[in-house]
């Protein structure tokens, strides 16, 4: 629906209730009037198109990418992986889908009483307004979607500062829990895919995305700082439960509609998958001497003896600096960063096979031997280490793509408050509460053991259990994890090391979700030691997104960027600390 008829539609609708008196809707309490039925048919629309927004694939690569979490192939430096066209898709998701779609359905909804699912829409709308920011920077808002006003047609805004922007998505939470105060929550007929419905939930994400904006602009002192971190977390209503997380839900259909998570499609199907990073895959697998048991859930290795692989077929490898992975080299620029420095595999002794970082030579025949999604996020595969193979099988794996988008996690509240309490003098005990942050992590990505345990499905076999017996995982896999980190902190002899850590864990727990993995590393230039371009000039690190084309080549308003390195208004590092 384009603007012009989601504006007529709103016209249409708001004229009928200016003459109407609103008794003679509910005359009959077994039917649903027309105008409800079309608002319970839009607010549909404005999930589908935030969960194209929050979860976009392009947003992912580029964030993921830039924040290690996901390999970078598009070339060898960043300029030549990047260009202003990337972002014209999420552009128009963005501007010609889900703020009309927002817009319209407000109109309809308030004047029916759908209270709770219109602050719902402002919260989604808030959200993507501070995601605007965080990749762009400057961004149109007072006069995005005007060009249907009679009044005031505006057909080119201009953008607006960064600062402002985030200061109206704090107005609109604020405007969205006044509105949500006293709700029952939302009427029979809307379906809510985050929250099902509950007004108080939806109450419980605006706070938290106010501490959210509090941290990622503490270096600005933005979004009212310390005390609006403390005036939240002494509330309550935070989410610091996984019961309250803010994941949209995607389901298992195959076709008409494909409603599986992206993840799935890359690499259960009938096309080789999205390379893994190498580095992310080690932080995992190997960097504290032993094996993070999230990374069993996060990756799903199709060939666990890759050096078995090289002796057999050198051919499918390349590894730029040598012909084959070599556990005895390392580039010396990679040296420089650390000696421990993963290059050409993610583990040689466990055999997480992907990419180094903006490895971006021509593509070997590696399909059936890369490491893919494994069962969490994307709902794929749980690697279990013995049933391990080509996960090409038509999209009858694991959890048949019935995974989730971690838009917000109560792991993520917890690690945002260990850094504030570290960074920020807010209450709270930092590293009680990265304690947490990971037993939660842990917790939620445990959680989709229920989705194969008796549920995978290969060819016409029958449900497979991949849990074999009680040997893994093991509850003390997870235990020992907590205290070997708990223990590393505990010994650190400054808050910056403390806050390394913090951060190590924290993006170890965002799998799934680049954009706050690219925020973290921006705000904090943390966690040290990460893995640089194999070139070592790749050129300098990327601070924002470049403005869309199709903004750039249409709005008379917009200039393009001077380059990649310009920072968002809340990024004030020193350009040093990014590579």
């Amino acid at each position: 629906m384009n603007l012009f008829k989601k504006f007529a539609l709103a016209m249409i609708v708001l004229s009928v209730f200016a003459c109407t008196d609103l008794d003679e809707l509910f005359e009959n309490p077994n039917g649903v009037d027309p105008s409800r039925a079309d608002a319970v048919s839009l607010y549909n629309s404005v999930q589908l198109n935030f969960r194209n927004v929050a979860n976009s694939q392009t947003m992912y690569r580029f964030t993921a990418g830039l924040a290690r979490m996901s390999a970078e192939i598009g070339g060898f430096t960043y300029v030549s992986s990047h260009g202003p066209t990337e972002f014209d898709g999420f552009w128009n998701d963005v501007y010609a889908d889900l703020f009309p779609d927002i817009e319209a359905f407000i109109a309809l909804a308030e004047p029916v009483g759908l209270n709770a699912e219109a602050a719902s829409a402002k919260i989604m709308k808030a959200y993507t307004l501070m995601l605007l920011v965080d990749l762009f920077g400057d961004v149109p808002n007072t006069e995005a979607g005007q060009g249907a006003n009679p009044d005031n047609q505006i057909l080119n805004p201009t953008a607006d500062s960064g600062a402002d922007v985030y200061a109206a998505a704090i107005a609109l939470l604020d405007e969205a829990s006044t509105q949500l105060d006293g709700s029952t929550g939302f009427g029979s007929a809307a379906f809510d895919n985050f929250y099902g419905g509950s007004a108080a939930s939806w109450k419980t994400l605006a706070n938290t995305l106010k501490i959210r904006a509090a941290v990622t602009t503490r270096l600005v002192g933005g979004a009212g700082g310390a005390g609006t971190i403390n005036a939240m977390v002494t509330g309550g209503d935070i989410i610091d439960t996984n019961v309250e997380n803010f994941e949209f839900q995607y389901g298992n259909n195959r076709a008409n509609p494909d409603n599986r998570h992206p993840f799935y499609g890359n690499g259960y199907e009938n096309n080789d998958g999205q390379y893994q990073a190498n580095w992310y895959m080690w932080l995992l697998a190997e960097s504290k001497g032993f094996p993070d048991p999230r990374a069993r859930y996060y990756f799903y290795r199709q060939e666990t003896d890759i050096l078995g692989v090289v002796a057999d077929n050198p051919n499918v490898f390349d590894c730029l600096f040598t012909m084959t992975p070599d556990a005895d080299f390392i580039p010396p620029h990679y040296e420089a960063v650390s000696p421990d420095m993963p290059y050409c595999l993610g583990s040689y002794d466990q055999g997480y096979f992907g990419r180094d970082h903006y490895m971006g030579s021509g593509i070997p025949p590696d399909g059936p031997f890369r490491t893919i999604y494994g069962l969490y996020p994307g709902g794929g595969q749980f690697d279990d280490g013995i049933s391990n193979g080509d996960a090409q099988n038509g999209g009858t794996d694991g959890a048949q793509g019935a995974g989730i988008a971690p838009i917000w996690q109560s792991s993520f509240t917890h690690f945002n408050l260990a850094e504030a309490a570290l960074t920020m003098g807010t209450a709270g005990d930092a590293g009680a509460l990265l304690a947490t942050a990971i037993e939660m992590s842990q917790s939620r990505v445990r959680a989709f053991e229920s989705l194969v345990d008796g549920a995978e499905q290969i060819a016409s076999a029958p449900p497979v259990d991949v849990f074999v017996g009680d040997t893994y995982p093991a509850d003390s896999l997870f235990t020992n994890y907590v205290t070997f980190v708990m223990d590393e902190y505990n010994a650190a002899g400054s808050d910056e090391a403390r806050l390394g850590i913090v951060a190590r864990e924290y993006l170890i727990a965002l799998y799934g979700n680049g954009i706050e993995g690219y925020n973290l590393y921006r705000r904090t230039c943390l966690p040290a030691d990460i893995q640089p371009a194999i070139d070592p000039n790749p050129g300098a690190f990327i601070r924002s997104a470049l403005y869309p084309s199709v903004h750039v080549n249409l709005n008379q308003n917009i200039t393009q960027k001077n380059s990649f390195t310009d920072p968002v208004y809340w990024d004030t590092n020193d350009a040093s600390c990014n590579y």
